[in-house]
């Protein structure tokens, strides 16, 4: 671990995408726009715009909660352990999900930021696996622990859940872990 990194340093990216997720949620009730509609609509033209604001749009804010806690705690051990590599991880799990999502997921509108929770939960987990050093196991036994649920959140189990945005973001999390164990330093 680097000596600059510390916890509240760890929590700028996470914190700064859940101000603007909450800040959406605000706008939208508040102002009465539906701002939902701008999702990912897989394979149309309108749907492209999801891929930048799919994750910042909720449909309630049970939905909202459910995303901000495991993100703000996902997202802050991400930078905190792996700061050489935890935007790029970061960039990924939000965009190449999205883009998964845009190019494979049934037609309908995705809205959420689980994708991204997803993608930093299964990099957390298989980045250990795949690194073999201590810190690293530590890491995704944690994670492991703690939202080892998520394995279930891939299967299609409710039709108002996007599950093909959890799978993708599982594949993108694993993909990025693959990738990235193999860099020197990335603490």
């Amino acid at each position: 671990m680097a000596s600059d990194t510390s916890v509240i340093g760890s929590s700028v990216v996470p914190i700064r995408l859940v101000f603007l997720m909450w800040a959406a949620f605000y706008v939208e009730v508040m102002f009465g726009l539906p701002l939902r509609q701008f999702g990912i609509v897989p394979r149309t033209f309108q749907g492209l715009l999801g891929i930048f604001l799919g994750p910042l749009l909720h449909g309630s804010i049970l939905h909202l909660i459910s995303n901000t806690i495991p993100l703000l705690f996902l997202g802050a051990v991400l930078f905190f352990f792996y700061n050489r590599i935890g935007a790029q991880v970061f960039f990924r799990g939000y965009f190449w999900t999205n883009i998964l999502v845009w190019l494979f997921a049934r037609p309908a509108n995705h809205i959420g930021a689980s994708g991204l929770v997803y993608a930093l939960a299964f990099f957390l987990i298989f980045f250990g696996i795949f690194r073999r050093d201590f810190l690293s196991i530590f890491v995704s036994v944690v994670v492991l622990i703690l939202y080892g649920s998520v394995f279930y959140g891939v299967l299609p189990t409710d039709p108002e859940i996007s599950w093909e945005s959890h799978f993708a973001g599982a594949l993108v999390g694993i993909g990025s872990a693959i990738t990235f164990s193999k860099k020197k330093n990335v603490s």
